[in-house]
């Protein structure tokens, strides 16, 4: 969530800047978000889907982790693969003297899309936390069993 969010506090600044300032944004700060971010989103996701299964027994805290499962797979698996990452490819193409006129286009889906990914992650982190208070108000884990 933290990748997402700090895009989304950048974003009303970012929105106002020009195409080059824009383009120096995108080949400068944003490589290792992708670097870092990726592997740390899968792993996340594939937790999360790990939990849902060991909490199965238990209906109410399962279904709030598979819906933070299901928010974090959308989140990376459509929002980021579907908007996100498409505009990285197009813009990692540009050069200073190469920026297309619809540039503002490529920009706003990127933005929005990284809101959107942020609205996502946390939901789906406020899912898993109410999933884990259900959990822990279950009598028999204040006794050592899951």
């Amino acid at each position: 969530m933290g990748t997402s969010f700090a895009h989304t506090l950048e974003m009303p600044a970012k929105m106002n800047v020009d195409g080059q300032l824009w383009r120096t944004f995108q080949h400068t700060l944003y490589p290792y978000f992708a670097y870092v971010g990726a592997p740390v989103e899968i792993g996340a996701i594939i937790a999360t889907a790990v939990l849902s299964y060991l909490v199965r027994a238990h209906r109410p805290a399962f279904y709030l982790a598979l819906a933070g499962t299901i928010c974090l797979a959308l989140a990376f698996f459509v929002v980021w693969l579907g908007f996100t990452n498409p505009v990285n490819a197009e813009t990692a193409k540009w050069t200073a003297s190469s920026i297309p006129p619809d540039w503002s286009r490529w920009r706003s889906q990127w933005e929005y899309s990284h809101a959107a990914r942020f609205v996502l992650h946390l939901i789906g982190f406020s899912a898993l936390l109410i999933s884990l208070i259900r959990m822990c108000s279950l009598p028999s884990v204040h006794h050592g069993s899951v």
